[in-house]
């Protein structure tokens, strides 16, 4: 039996389900992640809404806490779309897209990653195939990498080939793009299997049977099963990975009986049909046991849970988002992935419609559905780099005007600013929230060493008197308060003046290649003005090269108190599109000075 005859009507996938698929996969996604770290002893009742929820990141090193709001996703939504992205931006050079542009990129926002995407994407980032790494041991890592983060990302590749009747060219999309980050077959024997699914469920324009997706996937295990493709030889990987593993294809096949097994033990559960216990079936597949993130694992109880829940699709994913001691997010991504494909779009629950960035997602969905068959031209595209991240980093840490440029990818304009806590009082750790061009939301954190100075300075108490401060009344009766917010010193030797600030007794606040904090005083890199502000800055005066800001509560009344008094070359008061009300105007010396509107008592937040 081939794969087109358990499928003989073909079509196009229908919008519906491809928006499905999209929607349900975040959602569940934001669903699962919350229940992600719990203990199998706590009991929750399952329920489509989404929960606000305090997350523990950075790790043994950088520890800090985080506010995950109601309905954000993680990591599972975040490469999808970056897979969907590669596919419609790139067409026929997707995987150089993705390798290149989309996962360097994304080691900058990514939000609960796991160890081994995040190793591989680091290794793009310094422009190495993690195969081809110089280190023997992290080869080893790339080659003995086997869990779900390839099937969780491989939905758009089953959208874009559904309208093929031969599911070859998606397999060879799905190893290849898997090979990115993991060389255990486990991934990408999982991954196989679950774009399979997923390709024949958007294919079905007949009632699928109960059970039916089971059994046409052990039927054509042979094609989802086949090991990777000679072609894979050409860039060195077949080579490498039988040099990690004696007799690679001997490993696949045994990866592939393994994942027909965990596919027999979903069938023998579905046939105990209501006397099924979900939870004795999961833990058969192994979704509560040591190997629970492996990618083969996670597709077989994604396809179980969606072939078991496919009249109650809502169902399929909450069993999947709170099957705790499981990895819920990712399960509950993959169903809902799955019974998306199957339904469409008409089941969603209404609190899904706040999953966050609902219309991005469905845009997004729509996009790929309609380039199912044709995929675009080549296209060239530059590579991100550590030195793109670290612009990126320098211009939001130096409060960058309008939008940035994330590496030629999209541009982002900031959002929000805070300050996150940390959990060892030797760091500091700041956050910003981006809205990229296209709508999606991305996080972007900055952590930060103490120095033995600033730790004191942080355990030390301000005397009472620090606090006072003498308001001065407006013009109208109502108190009108000023601040001084910093002064930036656009320099030609960032390391010269450094050192002649340091000389008067100042100490760094913040440091970076081309950004200097002193607190009130900064210092940048006279380039990095130049290229950031949009052309405000240029290298040579009387053009205003320094910038003296300032912050006030009350800018109407500071605004016309200045017309009032006769100050020449005060602009127009301009509203920026995030929000900030600002003008400019020149002091009597020349400088430039930027007047921006501030709630003052907030004092853990910069730029919204």
């Amino acid at each position: 039996m081939t794969a087109a005859d358990t499928n003989p009507q073909v079509a196009t996938p229908p919008r519906s389900r491809v928006e499905g698929a999209f929607t349900a996969l975040a959602a569940g996604d934001a669903l699962g992640w919350p229940q992600e770290f719990m203990s199998r002893k706590h009991r929750f009742q399952p329920t489509a809404a989404f929960r606000e929820w305090e997350r523990r990141s950075g790790g043994r090193f950088y520890p800090h806490t985080e506010t995950i709001r109601a309905g954000e996703y993680s990591d599972d939504t975040q490469l999808t779309l970056a897979v969907a992205r590669s596919r419609l931006t790139a067409g026929a050079s997707w995987w150089q897209y993705l390798t290149r542009k989309e996962l360097p990129l994304w080691t900058l926002y990514e939000r609960g990653g796991g160890g081994a995407t995040k190793r591989a994407a680091n290794s793009w980032l310094r422009g190495e195939a993690p195969w081809k790494q110089a280190g023997v041991e992290d080869v080893r890592q790339y080659f003995e990498a086997g869990g779900n983060g390839v099937a969780m990302r491989v939905l758009p590749h089953a959208v874009f080939h559904a309208g093929a009747d031969d599911p070859s060219g998606l397999l060879k999309d799905v190893l290849v793009d898997g090979a990115a980050t993991h060389g255990h077959p486990r991934a990408l024997v999982g991954a196989a299997v679950y774009a399979f699914a997923a390709w024949w469920l958007l294919r079905a324009q007949h009632t699928v049977g109960f059970g039916e997706l089971l059994t046409t996937l052990l039927d054509t295990s042979s094609t989802w099963g086949a090991p990777p493709a000679a072609s894979f030889a050409k860039n060195g990987w077949f080579e490498a990975a039988n040099n990690s593993h004696s007799g690679y294809s001997k490993l696949w096949d045994s990866v592939v009986a393994e994942m027909q097994n965990l596919l027999r033990l979903g069938r023998q559960g579905l046939e105990e049909g209501v006397l099924s216990d979900d939870v004795a079936v999961l833990e058969q597949i192994g979704a509560f046991s040591r190997e629970k993130g492996s990618g083969t694992v996670s597709a077989a109880t994604a396809i179980y849970l969606s072939t078991r829940y496919a009249a109650q699709p809502v169902q399929a994913v909450l069993r999947a988002a709170f099957a705790l001691g499981s990895d819920t997010d990712t399960l509950a991504a993959m169903t809902g992935g799955l019974v998306g494909a199957l339904v469409g779009s008409d089941w969603l629950p209404p609190e899904w419609s706040l999953v966050q960035d609902s219309q991005y997602i469905r845009k997004i969905a729509n996009k790929v559905a309609a380039g199912a068959v044709s995929e675009g031209e080549t296209l060239e595209h530059p590579v991100v780099t550590s030195k793109t991240l670290e612009i990126i980093v320098e211009g939001l840490v130096g409060e960058h005007q309008g939008e940035l440029d994330l590496g030629g990818t999209r541009r982002a304009r900031v959002l929000h600013f805070n300050r996150l806590s940390p959990l060892k009082p030797s760091i500091t750790v700041v956050r910003w929230q981006l809205e990229t061009s296209d709508g999606q939301t991305i996080y972007v954190t900055k952590i930060d060493k103490k120095s033995p100075k600033e730790i004191a300075q942080t355990t030390t108490p301000r005397r009472f008197s620090e606090h006072l401060v003498s308001p001065q009344p407006g013009r109208s009766g109502e108190q009108v308060e000023g601040r001084a917010g910093g002064i930036k010193i656009s320099v030609k030797d960032i390391s010269a003046s450094t050192a002649f600030y340091e000389q008067l007794g100042l100490s760094r606040k913040k440091t970076t290649k081309r950004f200097v904090s002193f607190g009130a005083l900064s210092l940048v890199d006279l380039q990095t003005a130049v290229d950031l502000s949009n052309g405000a800055v240029t290298a040579e005066p009387p053009n205003h090269r320094n910038r003296i800001e300032l912050h006030v509560n009350d800018l109407n009344a500071i605004y016309q108190r200045l017309v009032a008094s006769g100050t020449k070359n005060v602009q127009p008061i301009v509203e920026q599109s995030w929000g900030e009300r600002s003008f400019h105007c020149v002091d009597p010396e020349g400088n430039l000075v930027e007047v921006i509107e501030r709630h003052l008592v907030d004092e853990g937040t910069w730029r919204r």
